[in-house]
C-alpha cells in the first residue's frame, strides 16, 4: 500500500494540472470583452405609464382615453450569429392594459430584424420591418444604437434609434452611477416634435378632419356676399388634413462594460396637428419607467459578463495557484525526502556507526 504522503502528493499533482489547464483555456470560455452574449437571459424591457392618454389612430374623432399603457420591447438573438455579429429580432408593442381584451388594447405593434455588431452594437445590415397585419414586410435603413450601446461605453454622445421616426437622434451623456458592483452610464435623448408623415409616411400618419365650427363661421362671414342661388345650395362639409407629429425624451441607463440598456425612463407625445406647434388631437401622451423587477433582472444578466481585467486576473491567478500546487505535489512524490528515506532503507544494522549518514540514529534490533 502506498504511503499517505505519496497519495497526498498524487492528489496535489492532479489538482495542480487541473488548475493549470483551466487557467489556460479560460479565454475561450469567459465572456471578457463585453460583447453581446448570444445566451443573454433577460431580453425584455417593459415600460409602463399608469395614466397615459391615448386615442385610436383609426378614429378620426380622436376620442381620448386615460389609463395604464405599457410599451414592451422584446429582443431575440437568432441564427445566423457569429463571433462578431448577431442577428436580432426586436418586437415592439404599445398596449392599453385596461382594455377588455389584448386585441382591443393593442395600439401599435412592430417587428424589426437586422444584424448588429456584437461589440459596437451598431447595425451592419438594413432592417426588415413588419408593422401591419396583412401587409408584406418592408426593408428600411437601420442606424444608431437601440438596446445595445458599444461595449466599454464612453462618456460621450451616441446616436439612439427611434422606431417611430425610423431615424437615430443624439443621446447625450449625463452622469454615471454604481449599481451593485457595476458602473452604469446615463444618457438622455430629446426629440422635438417631428412630422411622422414627412419622414416615415404610413397608413395613419395623416387624417382628414372637419374644420372647426369657429373657423367655419369666420370664413362664412368673410364670404357672405353671393347670389341667392348660391346661398340656397347645400354647402359641402369642409375638411382639413392633419399630420401625425412625434416628440420624445428618453433617459436610458447603460451597463458600461456590455453597453446593454438596463433601465429607462421614457416620455412620448404624439398628436395630429397643423404644425409642430399647433396640436389638434392627442394620439399618445405617455411618461413611463422600467419597473424595478425588470431592471434588477437585466442587471443580473449583464453581471455574468466579466471585464477584461477581471478575466485576465482570474486566469493568471488560477495558473499561478495551479503551478504552486503542482510543484508541491511533484516534490512530495519525487523530490526531497524520498532519496533520504531510500538511503536509510538500505543501511544494514551491522554497518559501523562512522559510515552512517550524519544524524542517523541506529534502531536497536528486536
Amino acid at each position: 500500500m502506498l504511503p499517505k504522503s505519496r497519495i497526498l502528493s498524487a492528489v496535489l499533482v492532479g489538482l495542480g494540472i487541473a488548475l493549470l489547464v483551466g487557467g489556460l483555456v479560460a479565454p475561450m470560455l469567459l465572456k471578457a470583452d463585453g460583447r453581446l452574449p448570444l445566451d443573454l437571459s433577460a431580453t425584455t424591457w417593459s415600460i409602463t405609464d399608469q395614466e397615459a392618454v391615448t386615442s385610436a389612430k383609426f378614429d378620426p374623432a380622436g376620442t381620448e382615453h386615460t389609463g395604464p399603457v405599457t410599451q414592451q420591447l422584446h429582443m431575440e438573438i437568432q441564427a445566423p450569429s457569429t463571433q462578431d455579429t448577431a442577428t436580432v429580432r426586436i418586437g415592439s408593442t404599445w398596449v392599453r392594459d385596461d382594455a377588455p381584451s389584448a386585441k382591443q388594447g393593442l395600439l401599435e405593434a412592430q417587428t424589426w430584424s437586422y444584424v448588429l455588431d456584437r461589440v459596437t452594437g451598431a447595425p451592419v445590415s438594413e432592417a426588415t420591418l413588419t408593422h401591419t397585419v396583412g401587409f408584406p414586410p418592408v426593408t428600411v435603413p437601420m442606424e444608431g444604437h437601440w438596446l445595445k450601446f458599444p461595449s466599454n461605453a464612453q462618456q460621450t454622445t451616441y446616436d439612439l434609434f427611434d422606431e417611430t421616426l425610423q431615424r437615430a437622434y443624439p443621446a447625450v451623456f449625463v452622469d454615471s452611477e454604481v449599481r451593485g458592483d457595476r458602473t452604469v452610464y446615463h444618457y438622455r435623448q430629446e426629440i422635438a416634435p417631428t412630422s411622422v408623415h414627412a419622414v416615415a409616411p404610413g397608413m395613419f400618419t395623416s387624417r382628414e378632419v372637419p374644420v372647426a365650427d369657429a373657423e367655419d363661421s369666420e370664413e362664412d362671414a368673410e364670404n357672405a356676399e353671393g347670389t341667392e342661388e348660391e346661398t340656397t345650395e347645400e354647402a359641402e362639409p369642409k375638411t382639413e388634413t392633419l399630420e401625425l407629429y412625434h416628440a420624445a425624451t428618453r433617459d436610458v441607463y447603460v451597463d458600461q462594460l456590455t453597453g446593454i440598456v438596463v433601465d429607462a425612463d421614457v416620455s412620448v407625445r404624439q398628436f395630429y396637428g397643423r404644425s409642430p406647434r399647433e396640436a389638434v388631437q392627442t394620439a399618445l401622451d405617455f411618461s413611463g419607467s422600467l419597473d424595478d423587477a425588470r431592471a434588477a433582472e437585466l442587471m443580473g444578466a449583464v453581471s455574468q459578463v466579466a471585464s477584461t481585467s477581471e478575466a485576465r486576473y482570474t486566469r493568471w491567478a488560477t495558473v499561478g495557484v495551479g503551478a504552486i500546487i503542482l510543484a508541491f505535489g511533484l516534490l512530495g512524490a519525487f523530490g526531497l525526502g524520498g532519496s533520504r528515506r531510500r538511503t536509510l532503507d538500505k543501511v544494514s544494522p551491522h554497518t559501523p556507526t562512522q559510515y552512517l549518514p550524519e544524524g542517523t540514529v541506529r534502531t536497536p534490533e528486536a
